[in-house]
């Protein structure tokens, strides 16, 4: 009993030492780790906020997007995407990438257990939430020349949530096209792409 109760001192002894020695870079990435984990939600969680978008405000930044800052996009490819964003926030609007408390949120590779099927549904969701919660004036920010497609999420979730809500005055149409022009005036662009009150526009 003695030899049993001394050996379990030693062990733990010899843990706590072994944890306290060792390399601050290592408790740090542990400690980051930990963190990644609980920014991400697991499968049963994105099955969980698809059920209900309004979960997602557990995963998002208090207060955002803030009024009149919120821009939406649609039927872009991943570098024009990247274009649009960084664009947003260099002028301080934001996007649906950048509400989140991790920045990794809205990326595919962080869901390793969900299909393609479930996450497509976990985008839908996210949009959905992200539209709920836009207020004042929003931006598209797409071509003037081209029409946002029926079957993108912009047009068949985003655009109906915004409606439904009422909390959206109206929608600013900012030219994808000039927003690399240092001389465009996106913010008193005359383009009103939609307006409270009037029908939701046509899709391509």
């Amino acid at each position: 009993m003695k030899f049993s109760i001394l050996s379990s001192i030693l062990l733990f002894s010899w843990q706590s030492s072994t944890i306290l020695a060792a390399p601050l870079d290592s408790r740090d990435s542990i400690n980051r780790l930990d963190v990644r984990v609980n920014l991400i939600p697991t499968p049963d969680q994105v099955n969980e906020l698809i059920a209900d978008p309004s979960k997602f405000a557990d995963w998002a930044k208090i207060g955002e997007p803030q009024i009149d800052k919120a821009i939406f996009f649609t039927g872009q490819k991943s570098q024009q995407i990247t274009q649009i964003v960084n664009w947003a926030n260099g002028v301080g609007l934001t996007s649906v990438r950048n509400i989140w408390n991790s920045a990794n949120f809205y990326q595919r590779g962080q869901y390793k257990g969900v299909d393609d099927a479930t996450f497509k549904n976990f985008q839908k969701a996210f949009s959905t939430y992200y539209a709920d919660q836009t207020k004042g004036t929003a931006w598209l920010v797409f071509p003037q020349d081209a029409t946002p497609a029926a079957s993108g999420i912009f047009w068949s979730i985003e655009l109906d949530e915004i409606i439904s809500e009422s909390k959206v005055d109206k929608i600013v149409w900012v030219d994808q096209n000039k927003i690399t022009d240092s001389t465009y005036d996106w913010m008193n662009e005359p383009t009103i792409y939609w307006q409270k009150g009037q029908d939701k526009p046509a899709g391509a």
